[in-house]
């Protein structure tokens, strides 16, 4: 499957906001925290998909992206998460590419920080297209030396032109 078709520069944010620190009060739920944290996240993946008018519905796509998170984390591990959705709420497939060289936290498998981010939407009506294109991305890392490429390019261009090689 060819990955470069369904991205764009556009979909590219290297440089996500830094996460917060955790509010100094005992009485916080942490986990309650830490779920407005992702839920944060979650939406600026959406604006980063909300280009070209390929988004119906931004409010009720991130509801999808949130509702599949609580289902199981997409956070795998080795610092990369994949969240993907079918959505009713998406004209077209679409992968957006975001970055947080402070890493976030996002419920991986290892307990880690998630620093890239393959963000995957597709219609309700594609079938099991997500999972394909998840797929292709994970096997992107099986390769030597992949993540710090991805982790400390500087151009959305070098972003593409990786993902390029495994078209």
């Amino acid at each position: 499957m060819n990955l470069t078709r369904l991205m764009s520069v556009e979909r590219i944010n290297l440089y996500l906001t830094p996460p917060e620190e955790p509010p100094d009060n005992p009485e916080l739920n942490l986990e309650k925290w830490k779920q407005k944290q992702k839920e944060k996240y979650l939406a600026e993946f959406v604006a980063l998909l909300d280009k070209d008018n390929i988004v119906l519905h931004t409010r009720k796509l991130h509801t999808d992206f949130v509702n599949r998170e609580r289902q199981a984390s997409t956070a795998l591990v080795n610092g990369i998460a994949v969240p993907h959705v079918r959505s009713r709420y998406i004209r077209e497939p679409v992968i957006g590419f975001a970055r947080s060289v402070e890493g976030i936290e996002f419920d991986s498998m290892d307990s880690g920080l998630s620093h890239l981010f393959f963000i995957i939407a597709t219609p309700a009506k594609a079938g099991d297209l997500h999972l394909k294109i998840y797929k292709q991305i994970a096997s992107m890392f099986h390769f030597d030396g992949i993540y710090d490429q991805f982790m400390w390019t500087e151009n959305p261009g070098e972003i593409m032109r990786l993902v390029r090689q495994f078209d």
